[in-house]
């Protein structure tokens, strides 16, 4: 795959992002473990939690377990897309890509419904 996912939306080669998140996944999975190991050399001030945007995928999704069928909802990080496969991977779940729509089809949906999203899954 010549025009990657990996290098539109993260700025890195598969494999160094693939390494990043096996070492997220280690960390998180006994995180005191982890910072005793490898003390954070890092800190930070005056900091507090914000937003920031990330790729996802926004649609009306099929048996998924919490969000009801045809349900518009907006998914967690989208980390794969081969759109020629038809598949997709967020943080949560693989997807299976059905019709796709311009971008501008949800905005102007949304923009006349005044309706949220049914969440972030």
């Amino acid at each position: 795959m010549t025009d990657s996912i990996f290098e539109r939306w993260r700025g890195s080669q598969p494999k160094t992002l693939i390494d990043n998140l096996r070492r997220l996944a280690d960390d998180l999975e006994d995180i005191d473990a982890c910072v005793v190991a490898r003390p954070p050399a890092t800190s930070i001030n005056s900091w507090a939690i914000a937003q920031r945007a990330v790729p996802c995928l926004i649609g009306r999704p099929m048996g998924h377990p919490v969000v009801s069928d045809g349900k518009s909802a907006c998914s967690s990080e989208l980390f794969y897309l081969d759109a020629e496969r038809g598949i997709a991977r967020t943080m949560s779940r693989w997807y299976s890509l059905g019709t796709r729509v311009d971008p501008e089809y949800w905005g102007e949906k949304f923009r006349h419904m005044g309706k949220p999203f049914e969440g972030s899954h």
